[in-house]
């Protein structure tokens, strides 16, 4: 739960530096801003895979060039589900997605820095369990030092 409000604050964030920026992207108030964040969220977190797997032989041939589009539509049908939210042109919501993916990644990396992992070594023993003779990776979180 904690973890669902961090991201739609992020993106309710995100979501209002793009009305700002990009031409054709109109939030009118803060409860459509609310709004799309949520729904923008919800959508990112249950319909994104489904797309994704889907498309997923598209997404390998293109060498992931094609998330990009999948963001893209998700994006407009945020615009399309939420009123108040308006995204012109699939142009714009490629734009919009795109400015989405960049600020939410840098959010992430300077603000949010608590997902860096670290492997594990012990002794001799370098990451194989030679009981199993299976590949043994531990990780361990760098804030619990």
């Amino acid at each position: 739960m904690r973890n669902f409000i961090v991201v739609t604050l992020i993106n309710a964030f995100a979501l209002f530096l793009i009305a700002n920026i990009v031409n054709g992207i109109t939030i009118n108030g803060w409860q459509t801003l609310a709004a799309s964040a949520v729904v923008l969220t919800l959508i990112t977190i249950f319909l994104k895979p489904v797309i994704s797997f889907i498309t997923l032989p598209i997404n390998i041939f293109s060498l992931g060039f094609f998330t990009l589009f999948i963001n893209a539509f998700l994006f407009y049908i945020v615009g399309k589900l939420v009123k108040g939210f308006i995204v012109a042109d699939f142009i714009t919501a490629f734009i919009g997605a795109l400015l989405l993916s960049i600020i939410t990644i840098l959010v992430e990396v300077l603000i949010i820095k608590d997902k860096k992992r670290v492997l594990k070594k012990y002794g001799t023993i370098d990451a194989h369990d030679y009981k199993t003779g299976k590949v043994v990776i531990d990780v361990d979180d760098i804030n619990k030092r």
